[in-house]
């Protein structure tokens, strides 16, 4: 590497470039950061949306779902008499009538994933 002489013209110009560069990269460490403040911010209210739905969902599911889950019980009890292997071998898992608003819910609000 090549020294320059304390008075040297290339050696202003070489700082004159550092000092930009230097600006541009600060300038655009902070416009990023401003972005990612945006995108946090748009994040915290979705997800604050999302609560509140799921709330108000379950909420409504326990006031009206009630005499849903019975209608949903009694076709389930249709199922269990309903014998399709002619004889007694076939046996099934059913959820309790309480945990079906669950699985209601999971259809009213699918999850989607991020890209």
């Amino acid at each position: 590497m090549i020294e320059c002489t304390p008075n040297c013209k290339y050696k202003k110009l070489l700082e004159e470039c550092e000092g930009k560069r230097q600006q541009e990269k600060s300038s655009e460490l902070h416009r990023c950061k401003e972005q990612n403040k945006v995108k946090e911010r748009k994040l915290r209210d979705l997800n604050k949306k999302v609560l509140l739905l799921t709330v108000i969902a379950t909420v409504a599911g326990t006031l009206i779902g009630k005499e849903a889950l019975e209608v949903i019980g009694e076709w389930l009890g249709l199922l269990e008499d309903f014998n399709i292997g002619g004889g007694d071998t076939t046996t099934g898992v059913f959820p309790a009538p309480g945990t079906l608003g669950i699985f209601a819910l999971a259809l009213l609000f699918p999850v989607r994933r991020r890209k």
